[in-house]
């Protein structure tokens, strides 16, 4: 994470107990959607606001807002706290999501209210996946196996991380590949400035990205760090099958792959967590990498 929330624990512990505190977490919300203060979500005036019911009303328009209005979690009828508590359990799981598992920690009865929320969390799961890599990047593709053969899995990963062989992980499930959708996949899945690394066969020896962005370099034959990741998202997935029979082949399971392999980066539980408050609580059309000022609170660094 980039940035320190005002009152933000310090450790797993403390923030589990912070979470039954309804109020703690408004406030929590609030420093998030808001770092540098109030700003309505309908008139986009910054003055100062009157907050009751756990609603603020913005004195340039009239307008009463919730701190989730225009973000993922608008409409919702849930407190603030079973959000943030559903968000805290999604930080702490490293190799797949259950419904059950989901409803049985927030005490949900019905398996239909499990389900809406898993959909939802999925949601704020792709959006924080939109972080891009950067610095040197490898992209290829492999052949998908199972229910999606004949498919392609489009892959770019960060060559270093922390002294791990791969970094940060986007992926992408495609009927075909073509140089229009390689060049659009580098374009939304590699920061600028990068150098991405292709291999020696077409179509990537033909795709063309702008250069004033990337540095392309075309001497790999091939990436065994990718050819890894797709054998162990193969694996992955041959597991999941069983538990997801009609979504196995699917890219909101390609999307929960990559959050595991990009959680795994972080040592932080808490980090993780964060970050994931950060996507629910801002707009939905916005990507991580768009968020990164939001994140920068008073006496804080972006």
């Amino acid at each position: 994470m980039t940035g320190s929330i005002i009152d933000r624990p310090k450790t797993a512990a403390e923030l589990a107990i912070r979470l039954e505190d309804e109020s703690w977490c408004t406030s929590y919300a609030f420093r998030i959607r808001w770092p540098q203060g109030f700003v309505c979500p309908a008139c986009g005036a910054c003055h100062p606001e009157t907050g009751f019911q756990n609603k603020t009303l913005c004195r340039a328009c009239g307008r009463c807002s919730s701190i989730t209005a225009g973000t993922l979690l608008h409409g919702s009828k849930k407190s603030l706290s079973i959000w943030l508590r559903a968000l805290w359990w999604a930080s702490g799981e490293c190799s797949s999501f259950s419904i059950m598992k989901l409803r049985n920690y927030l005490g949900f009865s019905s398996y239909q209210t499990g389900w809406a929320w898993m959909k939802k969390l999925r949601q704020i799961i792709e959006l924080v996946n939109r972080k891009k890599c950067r610095g040197i990047t490898l992209v290829d593709a492999a052949p998908a196996r199972g229910p999606a053969q004949g498919n392609q899995l489009l892959v770019a990963v960060e060559s270093i991380a922390r002294g791990r062989t791969t970094g940060r992980l986007q992926m992408k499930l495609c009927q075909s590949l073509n140089q229009e959708l390689i060049s659009q996949f580098c374009t939304d899945g590699v920061a600028g400035g990068s150098i991405v690394i292709f291999p020696r066969r077409k179509p990537f020896t033909s795709t063309h990205l702008q250069e004033i962005l990337y540095t392309v370099d075309e001497s790999s034959p091939s990436h065994e760090d990718i050819e890894k990741i797709c054998a162990s998202y193969q694996r992955w997935r041959r597991h999941e099958k069983f538990r997801w029979p009609h979504f196995c082949c699917s890219q909101d399971l390609v999307e929960e792959f990559c959050f595991f392999h990009n959680g795994a980066l972080t040592a932080d539980r808490v980090d993780i967590f964060e970050t994931l408050v950060v996507a629910a609580l801002t707009s939905q059309s916005a990507g991580l990498d768009d968020l990164t000022e939001m994140q920068t609170h008073p006496g804080g660094t972006p």
